[in-house]
């Protein structure tokens, strides 16, 4: 949809999975001219440079990005400004919330350290895989939404964050629409 409309942030995403470990990702944001890599254990680039996530622990100093996403049923849409509720209300409201209409691109933002944290559910593994390697290599986290589920990119849900403990805030602050698994 931001191609459509000419909305910046688009991107091409490839990313890289051995026995459902992500390897390798490559996210190009063509507009931009931005090109995120990541190689499992060898660090994340941005145009070449390494990135790092801010390392924010805190909620209230935090900017966070999320998605109302393209499903809109009642149930979703509903569940989406109840998460949005639960991050923006005082007195332990997030400093700042981005919304950029891109999975891929929203995840980088948090491993280049520009977001601190990110939640989505409803986006597919082709839209997160190549995403979720550059921020943990980046020094960031991803997890379930679901706290103490293992993390899968199939079930279409998400967090990124810039640090395990945000990264929980945001599993106690959030929840999600359950998504036939890709």
């Amino acid at each position: 949809m931001n191609f459509v409309h000419r909305f910046p942030h688009t991107c091409i995403v490839i990313g890289f999975t051995y026995q459902k470990v992500v390897q390798f990702g490559v996210v190009y944001n063509p507009v931009l001219n931005k090109l995120y890599t990541a190689r499992k254990g060898c660090g994340a680039q941005l145009n070449g440079f390494p990135i790092r996530v801010t390392g924010e622990k805190v909620l209230t100093k935090a900017q966070l990005v999320c998605e109302m996403g393209g499903e809109r049923s009642e149930q979703t849409i509903q569940t989406k400004l109840r998460n949005i509720a639960a991050v923006t209300t005082e007195p332990e409201a997030c400093h700042g919330l981005r919304m950029q209409g891109s999975a891929a691109l929203n995840m980088c933002a948090v491993a280049e350290g520009s977001c601190d944290g990110y939640w989505e559910s409803g986006m597919h593994i082709w839209d997160i895989a190549a995403a979720s390697v550059i921020v943990t290599e980046a020094g960031g986290v991803v997890l379930s939404p679901k706290e103490g589920e293992e993390l899968d990119l199939t079930k279409r849900r998400i967090i990124a964050a810039s640090s395990t403990e945000l990264g929980y805030t945001l599993q106690c602050k959030v929840s999600h629409v359950e998504h036939k698994a890709d």
